[in-house]
């Protein structure tokens, strides 16, 4: 999920004043290798590789050479289609390890397609195969989609429906400006509070309590693990300059992201139920085509009630045909029936914030074995995670999860200097827990937030421990929690021990934390398919080595 490319349409010379001092926005990468240039489009590749899902569920045929793309609608086709592609290419591939990779939201198509074109090379040179799954999560589609077409969690398919939709669109649209008015104190009040997080020493703010309770956790040789505080002085005086200069444009910002982003956003949750809507149910197949069959087969002279007996409206009839040939869906019940036939297949899925929600989905409802499972500032709530991840960590006691997540000075602290600082700070899911959602308990806040992880579960103690211990399982060497450092600096710009989170500081040079994200999109421009990024506690903290990710 990454706003730089969501805000692209800002004027660019409100930022020319900036562009001098920026200075690099990125730390270096470990490997020197060249990232792959776009090639020339290969159906044949894209179709091994790429599960392109449309707004409903299905999937394109990237294998047409149409100009007009072409969605496979029945489920015997999309099984041959995914027999002939994707797993055809997995098998002469040679591989033993699959990757499954679900981007985030605020992605277009586009956008979807350049993780599969820069990654895809340096993927295959190692032990996986991938795949990428592309799914319309662009701000664009779905806002427009919340406008005209979606009503209380229904889309119009019908035409009453449609008309209804589009005369209602209007106050729609006044809702949202009217949001985005009478909401602007609280926004305001939600981002100071996030923002003053940046300045504050992490060991002053409640006491030190959450610093205490991650040292113990490290002690008692927990798999956590957060880097240091790098941060230069310079760069911190030019964002603390940018920062007041540009806080009344700020907060009106912050209103509109707020009034015409809350639609798109709860738009975006709905297609993440629409990529992966249930786990294939053999018996609920059967069961809507007998009612299909009943619709079609009723004669009219027949009496009502025999008509109308065990039959589906319009809009469960549809729903049934996209269950029937929903993408992903269908491709987990052919890679679970290839796992079981295939021994030693090694299976790990990844997600990109939203991507997250999504795997939740996936594995909750899969009875398959997940190798890994890798979550990338998981916009996922922490009580989604609680009854969908951990649930499958009891009864799977081999996969490990692994949580990468910005340091929390860089989470509160994002800022897009390309738009003149015009955007609120803070990352997408700071975003998520200070305006587009309305987290009723702590729970519901997002999962791939540091800081969240140590704020009061349900019984009182930190998430974090719930975690470890929930239900009498012990967690403890199989669930990894990593947030990595912050700032630009060297070793001699080691913030002071007020700032940082663990108890002996190991100050390392910019070399030494390398594929190092700052950003909420960084993690898709680090290599996120190498098993020795999940999980690197030493090369993040000097903190204990807990097992690799490897074992």
């Amino acid at each position: 999920m990454t706003m730089i490319k969501a805000l692209r349409k800002f004027p660019l010379w409100l930022s020319l004043a900036l562009l001098p001092v920026l200075g690099c926005r990125t730390l270096p990468h470990c490997s020197s290798s060249v990232a792959e240039k776009k090639p020339v489009v290969d159906p044949i590749l894209l179709s091994r590789h790429v599960l392109e899902v449309n707004s409903q569920g299905f999937l394109f045929n990237l294998r047409s050479t149409n100009r007009t793309r072409q969605v496979i609608k029945t489920r015997e086709d999309l099984r041959d289609y995914l027999k002939t592609n994707v797993f055809a290419g997995f098998q002469e591939s040679g591989k033993k390890k699959l990757m499954l990779f679900v981007h985030g939201g605020l992605n277009d198509r586009k956008e979807g397609m350049e993780h599969f074109w820069r990654d895809y090379g340096e993927v295959l040179r190692g032990e996986y195969y991938p795949v990428f799954v592309v799914w319309p999560s662009g701000w664009k589609a779905t806002y427009v989609e919340h406008l005209l077409w979606v009503r209380q969690g229904v889309r119009a398919d019908t035409f009453n429906q449609k008309l209804f939709s589009l005369s209602t669109s209007p106050f729609v649209l006044l809702a949202d400006l009217g949001r985005a008015l009478t909401r602007l104190p609280m926004v305001i009040a939600n981002n100071s509070r996030s923002d003053a997080e940046t300045t504050t020493p992490i060991r002053i703010r409640e006491g030190g309590a959450a610093v205490q309770q991650y040292q113990e956790l490290a002690r008692e040789d927990y798999a956590a693990s957060i880097g240091d505080d790098y941060s230069r002085t310079s760069d911190r005086f030019l964002r603390d300059s940018s920062y007041w200069a540009t806080l009344p444009l700020k907060y009106f910002m912050a209103s509109l992201i707020d009034g015409l982003g809350k639609g798109a956003w709860d738009n975006m949750l709905r297609r993440t139920q629409e990529v992966y809507p249930a786990r294939m149910d053999i018996r609920a197949l059967a069961g809507t085509k007998q009612m299909g069959e009943t619709n079609s087969l009723s004669e009219p002279s027949e009496p009502k009630a025999a008509q109308t007996k065990r039959s589906l409206t319009k809009n469960q009839q549809k729903r049934a045909e996209r269950y029937a040939a929903a993408g992903l869906p269908v491709f987990i019940e052919m890679l679970t029936d290839v796992q079981k036939r295939t021994p030693g297949l090694e299976v790990a899925v990844i997600g990109h914030s939203m991507g997250s929600i999504i795997l939740n989905r996936v594995v909750r409802d899969a009875k398959m074995d997940f190798a890994h499972i890798i979550y990338m500032g998981a916009a996922c709530s922490i009580e989604d995670f609680t009854y969908s991840v951990l649930p499958y960590m009891k009864e799977h006691p081999r996969t490990q999860f692994y949580s990468l997540m910005l340091h929390p000075v860089a989470e509160t602290g994002e800022w897009f200097p390309e738009f003149a600082d015009l955007p609120p700070r803070g990352s997408l899911l700071i975003w998520i827990d200070n305006f587009l959602s309305n987290p009723v308990t702590e729970q519901e806040r997002t999962m791939g937030t540091w800081r969240n992880l140590f704020r009061n579960g349900s019984t009182g103690e930190p998430m974090i421990h719930r975690f470890f211990t929930q239900d009498g399982s012990n967690l403890k060497q199989r669930l990894h929690f990593q947030a990595f450092s912050v700032g630009f600096g060297g070793k001699d710009h080691l913030r002071p021990t007020r700032f940082q989170w663990n108890e002996h500081p190991v100050p390392k040079d910019i070399a030494g934390r390398c594929d190092n994200p700052l950003s909420h999109g960084e993690f898709t421009e680090v290599p996120y398919w190498d098993p020795n990024f999940w999980w690197q506690p030493v090369n993040i903290s000097g903190g204990k080595p807990h097992q690799s990710a490897t074992q």
